[in-house]
């Protein structure tokens, strides 16, 4: 009997990391024959070894190794060799809560040709790149999905939905070849579709994406690659402009202060300074890429 539900993981060099999001998977609420978990080693360097023996009392876990082709191809490799009704998708350094799994398929059966999603948090409270990385998304969520039955966007490492919409939709867009932006794009076919995104509050993923000054910046400047080239396949098909961004970084501005009032004053600056270097890494990072494909 098939499962009712695909988990689908891409990884490239975690070993470490994939083996306790499996683990935190063995916690699901949900019974262990009704979910399967697809990990698509994405042509890891040396590659990953898992046994499937090890989680066999929880879910059945199978591996599928490709060339490297980026967490676009991986997911969608994953999507091919599933076989659940529904399909969820997290990361490798993410750790979902018990109820994360039952908390998405409850919400699809109640919601069958939506997108849906749940709700990141930073497991790393000590790295502030990545608090700060995670303080971004609260923001985006907000701006967002401030009706959580018809949210904008979703980010890829906390949604599901049904196997065949996925199809219907094309996938992931294989011409983001490394993070960044491609959940956006996915989001907005998704909507060209006329199909709902529903946001889940309560099905909470814990992310751990350990960060140095050096990588944070890094990341955001690639998102910024990745965010002109979203726009600019939306200009191609005629589903959008850049004025939600915009009004997105004006609220921004002024929210940050609220945002920050929680932490020491210390953390409060140096979080300042990062959200400076984010939104300057993620222009440079647009404009390199405009100045690519011109």
């Amino acid at each position: 009997m098939n499962p009712i539900v695909s988990v689908v993981i891409p990884t490239y060099n975690r070993p470490e990391s994939i083996r306790n999001c499996l683990d935190a998977l063995a916690r699901q609420t949900l019974s262990p024959e009704t979910f399967e978990v697809v990990v698509v080693d994405d042509g890891s360097l040396v590659p990953l070894i898992l046994d499937p023996g090890e989680w066999a009392s929880a879910f059945l876990l199978r591996v599928v190794r490709q060339e490297n082709s980026g967490p676009s191809g991986a997911r969608n490799r994953g999507a091919a060799a599933a076989r659940g009704e529904f399909l969820a998708f997290t990361d490798d350094d993410c750790l979902p809560t018990p109820e994360w799994l039952q908390q998405l398929i409850t919400t699809l059966k109640e919601h069958p040709v939506a997108l849906v999603g749940g709700t990141t948090f930073n497991g790393l409270k000590n790295n502030l790149p990545a608090e700060t990385s995670q303080l971004i998304i609260d923001m985006v969520y907000e701006y967002f999905n401030s009706r959580t039955t018809g949210a904008y966007f979703l980010a890829s490492n906390n949604f599901a939905c049904r196997h065949d919409a996925y199809i219907s939709v094309g996938g992931f867009d294989a011409d983001f070849p490394v993070p960044g932006a491609e959940d956006r794009e996915f989001c907005d076919r998704w909507r060209m579709k006329q199909r709902p995104l529903v946001w889940v509050p309560f099905a909470r993923m814990e992310h751990r994406h350990l960060l140095t000054f050096r990588k944070f910046i890094n990341l955001h400047y690639r998102y910024g690659r990745g965010a002109y080239l979203y726009h600019a396949k939306r200009r191609k098909r005629n589903s959008g402009t850049m004025g939600e961004d915009f009004g997105f970084h004006r609220v921004f501005i002024s929210s940050v202060p609220g945002k920050l009032s929680g932490y020491p004053m210390v953390v409060r600056l140096l979080l300042s300074v990062l959200l400076i270097v984010w939104q300057l890494a993620n222009a440079v990072g647009f404009f390199r890429q405009a100045l690519t494909k011109s």
